[in-house]
C-alpha cells in the first residue's frame, strides 16, 4: 500500500517517514515537498493515508485537504503542524491532528488506528451455512474453480461462493495481487517467482497468466524491495 507525506521541510518529511517505517516497514511511502505536487499525483494515484503539513507556500494544507476529500475516494488525512491554532478547523477534514515536534507514542497510536481502518485485518465469508472470520495474514491465496472460491491457508482450505471479482477490491491494500484469471495471491507468502510460476510458502506452484507476467514481476520486485 502506498501512502503520502507532504511537508515543505525536507527534514520533517524524513522524520515522519522514519517513524512510519519503524512501525510499518511494509508500506510504500511517497514524499512531496508541496501540496501542489501532492494534488497533481493524487489525480492518478490514490493515497489512502496522507500526512499533511498545514503551513506551506503556495497551496496550504487545508485547501489541499478539501480538494482531496472532494473526490469519490476519500483518504485519511493526518495534519502534522507546528501550531495548535488550527486544531478545530483541522478536524473538519482530517482523521487526526498532530503537533510538531512529534510524540512517538502518540504518532504510533494514530498510525495504528489509521491502518486498522485502511488495511483489512480479517476476511469474512460463509461456507456450508457457517460464518467464518479468518486473519487476512493467514491467507496464502484464493483460487476460483468450478464457480466456487477456494481460500488456501497453511492450515486448511475453505470453500465459498464468492467470486474473485468481489474479493480483489477488498484486499488490494493488503498486498494481494491477481496473477491469473483464477488466482489472487498474498505477496507476503510468496517464496519465489520463476519465468512462468509463483511458488507459495506451502510449495504450491501457481501459473502466471502470460499477459500479466510483467505486472506480476514488477509488483513483486517492488514489494520485496520495500520489505527487506
Amino acid at each position: 500500500m502506498r501512502i503520502a507525506i507532504c511537508d515543505d521541510e525536507e527534514q520533517e518529511r524524513l522524520n515522519i517517514k522514519a517513524l512510519v517505517k519503524r512501525y510499518a516497514p511494509e508500506l510504500s511511502i511517497v514524499l512531496f515537498p508541496s501540496a501542489d505536487e501532492l494534488l497533481a499525483a493524487a489525480k492518478t494515484t490514490f493515497f489512502p493515508l496522507i500526512f499533511l503539513d498545514i503551513e506551506m507556500d503556495d497551496t496550504n494544507g487545508f485547501d489541499a485537504a478539501e480538494e482531496l476529500m472532494s473526490g469519490s475516494s476519500q483518504p485519511l488525512i493526518v495534519f502534522v503542524t507546528k501550531s495548535t491554532e488550527y486544531t478545530i478547523r483541522g478536524y473538519d477534514v482530517a482523521f487526526h491532528y498532530l503537533v510538531k515536534p512529534l510524540n512517538e507514542e502518540k504518532f504510533y497510536e494514530v498510525l495504528k488506528r489509521a491502518l486498522r481502518l485502511i488495511i483489512p485485518q480479517y476476511f469474512s465469508f460463509s461456507s456450508n451455512g457457517e460464518l467464518y472470520r479468518i486473519p487476512v495474514q493467514e491467507i496464502l491465496y484464493f483460487e476460483s474453480r468450478n464457480y466456487m472460491l477456494f481460500i488456501h491457508t497453511q492450515q486448511q482450505i475453505y470453500k465459498t461462493r464468492l467470486s474473485l471479482k468481489e474479493v480483489e477490491p477488498q484486499l488490494s491494500s493488503a498486498n494481494f495481487l491477481r496473477i491469473h484469471a483464477s488466482f489472487l495471491i498474498n505477496l507476503h507468502h510468496v517464496v519465489r517467482i520463476t519465468k512462468d510460476d509463483v511458488e507459495m510458502q506451502n510449495h504450491q506452484l501457481i501459473k502466471i497468466s502470460r499477459n500479466r507476467k510483467k505486472e506480476v514481476i514488477a509488483a513483486f520486485t517492488k514489494f520485496a524491495r520495500e520489505n527487506i
